[in-house]
């Protein structure tokens, strides 16, 4: 097989979200189409299929196939030394499988929950339009996946300041600030900050309330 060159950041998110169908069905066509003319996207995408397959379909005659194969590229000169090989292998092949796979999970899930709390129904017109114009520009960032580093590192600063002892014009907005900020982090594919921001946003909200309740659901899920 000829050498495949690295991907760029771009290509791999499109690859994500091509095999998890995330894509709306024109740019999928357009997907399809450079797929067709560009070897090397090509190849990516065939080895990130297998990899998610193997972990998804263990136990088929593909797998099976695949296993032989692996087997026998391994020189026959020491049987223990040629299965240790393919067992290596195969435990590469389902661990960067399960990486795509949480990988891909984790985004998904953030884009699911991204509107469970619509701007619209959080900015209430007359607050500080300062305010109200910096938390609709975040939050609406978190919901369509954009700018995600700059939206995660100004929500940090606003959930901070909307935790403080001193009433500011964020204070009520802390649990909607806390909950843009989880959604932000699972988009941008971190599970651990994701669940460190929902764990300290239950132990604040009060039970039963809506808030509460998805954060509960979400944390179960992730």
């Amino acid at each position: 097989m000829d050498n495949i060159s690295e991907l760029t950041q771009q290509d791999e998110d499109r690859i994500n979200r091509y095999l998890t169908g995330q894509m709306p069905r024109e740019e999928e066509t357009n997907f399809e189409t450079a797929l067709n003319n560009d070897s090397n996207l090509r190849e990516h995408t065939r080895m990130m299929a297998r990899m998610v397959k193997a972990m998804d379909a263990i136990g088929s005659e593909r797998d099976k196939e695949y296993i032989f194969q692996m087997k026998s590229s391994v020189p026959k000169k020491n049987h223990t030394i040629r299965w240790i090989s393919v067992a290596a292998s195969f435990a590469l092949v389902l661990a960067m499988g399960y990486h795509i796979y949480d990988y891909n999970r984790i985004s998904s899930l953030g884009a699911e929950y991204a509107m469970a709390f619509p701007v619209s129904e959080i900015i209430r017109g007359e607050e500080d339009k300062d305010v109200m114009q910096t938390l609709t520009e975040l939050f609406d960032n978190v919901a369509n996946g954009e700018n995600l580093e700059f939206t995660i590192s100004k929500l940090s600063e606003l959930w901070i300041l909307s935790q403080s002892d001193t009433y500011n014009e964020y204070t009520i907005y802390a649990p909607y600030i806390g909950w843009n900020l989880a959604i932000a982090y699972l988009r941008n594919h971190d599970k651990k900050e994701a669940k460190q921001t929902l764990a300290k946003q239950k132990s604040m909200c009060p039970k039963g309330t809506i808030i509460s309740d998805n954060v509960d659901e979400l944390l179960k899920r992730i």
